[in-house]
């Protein structure tokens, strides 16, 4: 059976891209992920190994830095807005933060892929922050969210620039 560290890794290095559903069997099927999908997919395999995990949520405003790649052009110097998830696991030694967003092959285009320790690095820099409740709907919570905050042309920038984000990993 793996441990926490071995599953983290394994999730950590599937493509970033969108699933299409959030459940963990889609996720695996279609062995893609975006910030959502993958730490709810960590979340059921680490109650599966008997460990206790809470799902975070964070706005986060994205900035692209100059030599973004090219087929992020179209968002360079413009705001892409966006709600972030990450994880806290409960270990009998204390909580840890875990960020399993980037693969280690996105690390090349400059993107903050963690490695397995204690100090993992968010991806994004919260802005405002949420713990989930066991059993909350993560989509929901983020939609609503989003919704909340953002007008419907800022939330179609977003979802274009996601799916732009997915095919520069997938290539579809």
């Amino acid at each position: 059976m793996p441990d926490e560290r071995e599953v983290f890794e394994l999730v950590r290095d599937m493509p970033y891209a969108r699933a299409s559903t959030h459940a963990p069997e889609t996720v695996i099927d279609e062995w893609c992920g975006t910030c959502s999908t993958k730490h709810e997919l960590l979340a059921a395999l680490y109650a599966e190994l008997g460990l206790s995990s809470t799902i975070y949520a964070c706005t986060q405003e994205i900035r692209l830095p100059e030599g973004a790649a090219p087929e992020l052009a179209a968002w360079n110097g413009e705001l892409v807005i966006d709600i972030h998830n990450y994880l806290v696991l409960h270990e009998p030694g204390g909580d840890r933060l875990i960020d399993a967003t980037w693969p280690l092959a996105a690390r090349a285009a400059g993107l903050p892929a963690n490695e397995w320790g204690s100090d993992m690095r968010i991806a994004c820099i919260p802005l405002e922050t949420w713990a989930l409740s066991p059993g909350q709907d993560v989509a929901a919570f983020k939609d609503a969210r989003l919704r909340e905050r953002y007008t419907s042309e800022q939330l179609e920038r977003r979802d274009e620039f996601i799916r732009a984000v997915g095919r520069l990993f997938t290539g579809k």
